[in-house]
């Protein structure tokens, strides 16, 4: 009995190893939408932002994108004794960036600035770049994650960005 047994979990590991390798792995097919939006945490906004992001060149293996966002920090924010926001400023990121990459992965790398602001009369322009890689899998998912450096106050300093979203077209 005790044989049985051992034949019958060895043919049953089998049969599953044999499944796994039999499935076909279905060929990736690029979503046709020309559009992005996206949740950022860190990034160009230095908190967080919601983002919208228009694919303004879409070629073989290269692209062309432009992105805008807002996040709003309703306290005192301070990382690392890196990065600071008062209370209340809104954030607005704006950057350009060049994509290359066939397939769904798509390295990253572009400029812009991000808008912080208090109120009309107290507002600040800090420059940034973008250093990053992107996939967009073929339910339209995307998934950023990115080097985002940028100057505040005379001082480089180096920060990063995570984000996810979803890719779409206007119909």
């Amino acid at each position: 009995m005790r044989k049985f047994k051992n034949t019958f979990c060895a043919l049953i590991v089998i049969l599953f190893i044999t499944q796994l390798h039999a499935q076909e792995e279905k060929p990736y097919v690029e979503p046709n939408g020309l559009n992005n939006w996206y949740v950022e945490l860190g990034g160009a906004a230095m908190f967080y932002s919601l983002n919208y992001e228009k694919v303004l060149y879409k070629g073989e293996k290269t692209g062309f994108v432009g992105r805008v966002g807002v996040g709003y920090n309703p306290f005192d924010y301070k990382f690392l004794n890196k990065v600071y926001l008062d209370a209340n400023t809104v954030m607005a990121p704006f950057t350009a960036s060049f994509l290359y990459g066939g397939g769904k992965e798509k390295l990253e790398i572009g400029g812009g600035f991000t808008l912080l602001a208090k109120s009309v009369a107290e507002r600040e322009i800090v420059p940034t770049a973008v250093f990053g890689f992107r996939v967009i899998e073929t339910n339209k998912v995307c998934f950023r994650i990115s080097y985002t450096p940028f100057i505040r106050d005379g001082n480089y300093v180096s920060w990063f960005g995570v984000s996810l979203g979803r890719n779409f077209s206007f119909k």
